[in-house]
């Protein structure tokens, strides 16, 4: 399990322009190779989160996120500024999809090849020294009622919000999330949220124990609608080593 130490909430956007870049990069160079998709990935759930960052109590809003939750092994990911682009981590195939849905094209990425590739720049850490207590604290979060749990690892602390009424998924988000800021030139660590698989996050609050940095993950809209991602007519490539 990787350290539970605090994302740099810009670098989480930074990914999102990597891909996209990447992607445009390959097309305009026609060196990529021919991939196929599932016809459909299918969504149950969507939550847009607000990511604020500060200091000494002092948070400044900053980016959106839209997370989408499945039944099967894969979430979707969006961000409101990058218009056109939806990203899937695929965690059973261990693919990460960026879709661009203008010029109905996507590429893939082998998230394999990624771990490897970053191997030795993302801290191990023991799963021992990572502690997760339910503090018995309750609220209202959005009109859905969650429970507080507290994670404790050697970097930082964390106050975690769950749901179990909007279903489960909270194991996939985390993973898909993990990977995807473990992408690109600077890997960051994203929280560990062993224990708390089982249902869905409304509210993260967490405190790196060095610098004394404050991020918060928060939710601001929750779509029951669910989303179908249909692949077909896409045009669909592979990095290059990747």
């Amino acid at each position: 399990m990787r350290s539970a130490i605090q994302p740099s909430v810009p670098a989480i956007f930074r990914i999102f322009k990597f891909v996209s870049l990447a992607l445009l990069s390959i097309l305009s160079t026609h060196s990529a190779i021919s991939q196929t998709l599932p016809e459909n990935y299918e969504f149950s759930l969507g939550i847009t989160y607000e990511i604020s960052s500060g200091k000494n109590g002092s948070l400044k809003k900053g980016e959106q996120m839209g997370m989408w939750f499945s039944k099967g092994d894969y979430t979707g990911m969006e961000s409101p500024k990058q218009k056109g682009f939806f990203m899937v981590m695929d965690l059973k195939d261990q693919k990460m999809i960026t879709f661009m849905t203008d010029q109905k094209m996507a590429m893939i990425m082998d998230l394999a090849k990624m771990k490897q590739k970053m191997q030795g720049q993302v801290k191990e850490e023991n799963p021992n020294n990572v502690k997760v207590t339910k503090t018995g604290k309750s609220e209202t979060i959005l009109g859905y009622k969650c429970e507080q749990f507290q994670v404790e690892s050697d970097d930082s602390q964390s106050l975690v919000w769950m749901t179990t009424e909007l279903g489960s998924g909270m194991g996939n988000f985390a993973k898909s999330l993990a990977a995807m800021l473990e992408t690109g030139s600077k890997p960051i660590r994203f929280p560990s949220m062993k224990g708390m698989e089982n249902g869905v996050m409304l509210r993260m609050e967490s405190t790196d124990k060095k610098s004394g940095n404050l991020s918060r993950f928060e939710a601001i809209s929750v779509s029951k609608d669910g989303k179908i991602m249909a692949t077909s007519g896409y045009k669909v490539m592979a990095m290059p080593g990747m």
